[in-house]
């Protein structure tokens, strides 16, 4: 099947089985940078969480498998799995929020319409924007973005939630990762081998121009990580580590690459290879692009400044 029979078919074989119980239809879905991804949303009568199934993921699994039968079964489980979000568990005061509150860094200009419904703070050309970590099970995470509303329904300014977001960025854990592990570890989890295969040579290629000395900086959970670019202490250390100022480049919005200062690499050819990975690689899918942009760790001053 094509991906528009696909589509079809698919919308049917869903909404026979939730007959009764529930509806569904075709939504787009605004992901960060201001792209849109169709989803299948199941509304499940009386449910106030909406499972989202994004429809380009499922229809690539069909293409690999040819099985669409399972395709159907595996959004039918997840639909009847993932609403485990009661309306009692949305926080509703700021005492039941403040502890849960986490920053996420994203690039300013590409997110311009989100912004306006956003309460953010600048930061170089990128913005700090807020959520609330609410669940976690069986592996899915349920967070609420904050926005305006949010803010006047806990009764806080902004001071307020930068403050409490800060302390919780000071408490979290990040790991540093050697170019070697990280490359490994990216491989296993890589499903398609074809990619898998485009980034070991990208990151190879890397080794080949004199660019050694690099880390990755993520998280354990491997998501947004990007934002340790605001961690002071680890950006100290780091330098410690690499013996001097550093290259920070944005791999995208859940990671980062620490990169040594040599007379081996210019800022040029650093922020060609960025575009590249970006936007010609198909390595990073469109919404988690974080920057074209080059960062520089100055160790002596003690901060981030943009470079190229």
């Amino acid at each position: 099947m094509n991906y528009a029979e696909f589509k079809e078919k698919f919308r049917e074989a869903l909404q026979n089985h939730f007959l009764g119980r529930g509806q569904v239809y075709y939504d787009l879905v605004r992901k960060t940078n201001d792209t849109d991804k169709e989803a299948v949303v199941v509304w499940r009568f009386g449910a106030t969480v909406r499972p989202m199934i994004y429809l380009e993921d499922m229809y690539e699994g069909y293409r690999q498998t040819g099985d669409f039968e399972k395709c159907v079964k595996e959004t039918i489980r997840a639909c009847e799995t993932i609403p485990f979000i009661k309306e009692s568990r949305l926080p509703k005061t700021w005492e039941s929020v403040k502890c849960r509150v986490h920053m996420r860094v994203i690039n300013k200009n590409w997110n311009q319409e989100a912004l306006k419904q956003m309460p953010y703070r600048e930061y170089l050309d990128l913005a700090i924007v807020f959520y609330v970590f609410i669940k976690e099970e069986r592996g899915l995470v349920a967070t609420l973005p904050v926005n305006r509303d949010c803010m006047e329904l806990w009764d806080v300014d902004m001071k307020t939630l930068w403050e409490a977001a800060q302390k919780n960025l000071r408490e979290e854990t990040f790991q540093v990762e050697t170019m070697e592990s990280a490359l490994e570890n990216a491989l296993e989890e890589m499903a398609d081998q074809k990619a898998a295969g485009i980034f070991q040579n990208d990151m190879e290629g890397m080794e080949e121009e004199g660019i050694g000395m690099a880390y990755v900086v993520t998280n354990p959970c491997r998501r947004y990580a990007a934002r340790a670019i605001l961690r002071k202490d680890l950006l100290q250390e780091s330098a410690k580590e690499l013996g001097g100022s550093f290259y920070i480049l944005p791999c995208s919005v859940h990671e980062i690459i620490l990169l040594k200062e040599t007379r081996m690499i210019t800022e040029e050819n650093l922020k060609n290879m960025v575009y590249e990975i970006n936007h010609c690689s198909g390595a990073v899918e469109p919404e988690e692009w974080l920057s074209d942009s080059i960062y520089y760790y100055n160790k002596d001053k003690g901060r981030v400044v943009l470079v190229a």
